[in-house]
């Protein structure tokens, strides 16, 4: 039997196993475990036979519509013992730009040619022209078991993107053989490939567990719900955005969620009143919201509906992770906010970033940034990123307590709250919104219905109502973008009332 040294050692024995059986479907193509293993093995040997060598990396912005291309490059790499470098094509060209800066990859594979027509490389193919030549493929087992197997890149909500590094035994690390199976045999999702969750959860998982990974090529929520009622997957995988943008689709109760079993979530903030829609509509279903991050050290979900119910709650608190204090003391104490911290067997580090690597993976923990606390049942409640406390008249304010009333209001579908400066308070709150299709309210409206939820210092004296508001691939909403827009109406408001 093959020895998993690496993951890709894994495909091999699950080809063995589920031979015929369905790996990943993107609706346009599927592709068996024999069929990715043998691909894997012609390409790795391709791109060998090109020229790449061990630790060399391989650029790869691919989109969700070639799916399938994309887990068999991943898995390619790997073979020829390469580094993936997935970026997101939606990303714009100087991100792109920078991104590949940053990694320096000598190769790239893409179904955007365009994007990287002005970006050098020994060689680049689109993804249906992938060099193939077996023969060239290198012995397994000469490659080293404990290198560097991906560098992804951080989403990017609050500055410049950084690479996180993961290695191989950190891919493995979960018990993968090749044979274990998990509880569910199938996934609906639209995440982008490129990200920590995509590409680490949905990509590997029919390695992981023999489930097969079924691909949305571009997120609508009636084409969603189309392929619910197609596919009859008994996981769906949506980021909260996807999750809201479905419950507001007109006919959504109408569609046959029987064959579905769990409706799971991350990546950002679950709004609660989502989960009380999605209970209603499909009673049947167990939610689960996970919290998790790129840099590692923090995998943790909730795991009954009294937790989904909870608002920022994420499951218990495992003994992997802990709270701190802002003077680094570890946090035991029920309802005291600290900042997370999440420690694993093989800590990740930023790429060619040493000073950043110093500053978020300390004693091999991995600060988060994000703010937290134990409630009474040993539940672990999300309350937002430390950077985006709102320091107000010396009082601190967390945002997502006040967004978790925002999307109480029946008219809202995203919201977010910014602390914008002031030249008394030091930050005052600010809010910007859209609205649900079909619903109207004006910002009057929705501030009397904060004043009835939360305390005075707490509701946003500058609210803007918004067509959109802006997310980043991951569906995050990117509030820098936002700071700006809400700083001039604060500044605005501040000046028109002082004349």
């Amino acid at each position: 039997m093959t020895k998993v040294r690496r993951i890709s050692d894994a495909l091999k024995i699950r080809a063995t196993h589920q031979r015929d059986e369905i790996a990943h479907d993107d609706t346009r193509r599927t592709i068996t475990f024999a069929q990715w293993d043998l691909e894997a093995d012609e390409i790795g040997g391709g791109l060998a036979a090109s020229g790449l060598q061990p630790g060399d990396r391989v650029f790869l912005p691919i989109s969700n519509a070639f799916a399938v291309e994309m887990a068999i490059a991943v898995f390619a790499i790997f073979r020829a013992g390469g580094i993936v470098c997935p970026i997101n094509p939606r990303l714009s060209p100087a991100e792109v730009s920078d991104y590949k800066n940053l990694c320096e990859p000598r190769w790239c594979i893409t179904d955007v040619p365009d994007l990287v027509k002005n970006l050098k490389f020994d060689g680049c193919w689109s993804v249906d022209q992938m060099p193939r030549d077996i023969s060239a493929l290198p012995d397994q087992n000469s490659l080293d078991a404990h290198a560097d197997a991906e560098i992804l890149g951080t989403s990017g909500t609050t500055g410049k993107i950084k690479g996180v590094v993961v290695s191989h035994p950190d891919l493995i690390s979960r018990g993968v053989t090749g044979t274990n199976m998990d509880s569910t045999r199938s996934t609906l999702h639209a995440l982008p490939l490129t990200g920590s969750a995509g590409n680490l959860g949905i990509v590997m998982l029919p390695v992981r567990g023999g489930a097969t990974a079924i691909t949305q090529r571009k997120f609508d929520p009636k084409g969603f719900l189309e392929l619910v009622k197609e596919k009859q997957p008994d996981l769906v995988y949506l980021v909260p955005s996807m999750l809201r943008l479905i419950l507001d689709h007109t006919d959504a109760e109408c569609y046959d969620f029987a064959g579905v079993k769990y409706l799971m979530t991350g990546t950002a903030p679950l709004p609660h009143d989502s989960v009380v829609r999605a209970m209603a509509n499909w009673p049947h279903l167990k939610i689960r919201n996970n919290y998790g991050m790129s840099e590692g050290g923090v995998v943790v979900g909730t795991t009954s509906a009294a937790q989904a119910l909870k608002p920022g709650c994420v499951g218990k608190m495992p003994e992997y992770m802990q709270l701190r204090a802002d003077d680094g003391k570890v946090i035991t104490e029920t309802g005291v906010i600290g900042e997370i911290f999440g420690i694993q067997k093989h800590p990740r580090r930023y790429w060619n970033d040493p000073e950043a690597t110093a500053a978020s993976f300390v004693g091999g923990w991995t600060k988060t940034g994000d703010l937290g606390f134990v409630d009474g049942d040993g539940d672990l409640i999300i309350s937002g990123r430390s950077k985006e406390l709102i320091i107000r008249g010396g009082y601190n304010i967390t945002p997502l307590e006040i967004e978790t009333v925002l999307y109480q209001h029946p008219a809202v579908q995203q919201a977010a709250v910014v602390g914008v400066d002031h030249p008394v308070l030091g930050e005052d709150v600010s809010a910007a919104v859209s609205l649900r299709p079909g619903c109207s309210a004006d910002p009057e409206e929705i501030s009397a219905f904060c004043k009835e939820h939360l305390a005075d210092n707490k509701v946003p004296r500058i609210l803007l109502i918004m067509e959109a508001l802006p997310l980043n691939p991951t569906g995050k909403i990117v509030k820098k973008d936002l700071k700006p827009l809400l700083q001039l109406a604060a500044d605005s408001n501040r000046t028109a009332r002082s004349t």
